[in-house]
């Protein structure tokens, strides 16, 4: 019957956890009903949560790493809930006491013993992934280099402060010094990084778009 209940309350949290990250990101990557949220498509998004994966459109490596999400969060989150349950019976016979010890236990693992759970799920996930990224391997686009960006562009400069993914010059909040900029000529197209530095931090894409300098590398 724990098991049973904790699964519910699993699921159930899940539902709430993506209602409110779908509320609370960022304006341009919200989805549409947060732009007119009502209770009912809240409690509906909440019910759905574990349908996302398999969206119509979704291609078989999605697929397959959604389906790999959903079963680790569901086992662990279900695992985590029926471990402060089994605890909380262990030491009250009220059934009220019972309910708010659990209450408790569970507020405090959230912050405690949840994430260190993950960290030590690290490598078994890594172990599944591993078979899945072989039979579901990353197709790359044949067209990679006809993007027009910094990097196919014949005025690109390599600038690992600026261009690293985690604390790259590019989540500036002020445009750095030119030399700094992956740009041979940033004199000339200052108008174009001026506009790219002035955007929010989280909109913003590895490169500047539409860049009227932009020249093919040959």
């Amino acid at each position: 019957m724990e098991l049973v209940i904790s699964a519910f309350l699993a699921y159930a949290l899940s539902g709430i956890s993506q209602v409110f990250n779908d509320l609370s990101g960022h304006v341009k990557d919200r989805p549409v009903w947060t732009m007119h949220p009502t209770l009912g498509m809240a409690l509906f998004v909440g019910a759905t949560w574990i349908t996302r994966p398999f969206y119509k459109g979704q291609t078989g490596r999605q697929f397959a790493f959604g389906l790999l999400a959903v079963t680790l969060q569901m086992v662990i989150l279900t695992g985590f809930i029926w471990g402060c349950i089994v605890a909380a019976n262990q030491f009250f016979d009220s059934t009220f006491l019972r309910i708010a010890t659990a209450a408790v236990l569970m507020v405090i693992g959230a912050l405690v013993v949840l994430p260190l759970i993950s960290v030590l799920m690290m490598p078994l996930t890594l172990l599944i992934a591993w078979p899945l990224n072989l039979l579901f391997p990353l197709k790359r686009s044949s067209d990679v280099q006809r993007i027009k960006w910094c990097r196919t562009c014949k005025h690109h400069r390599k600038s690992r402060e600026y261009e690293d993914t985690l604390s790259g010059l590019w989540h500036s909040d002020s445009m750095p010094r030119s030399d700094k900029l992956p740009c041979k000529i940033a004199l000339e197209t200052a108008g174009v990084w001026t506009r790219y530095f002035s955007s929010e931090p989280s909109s913003r894409t590895l490169f500047p778009n539409d860049c009227p300098s932009y020249e093919p590398r040959t």
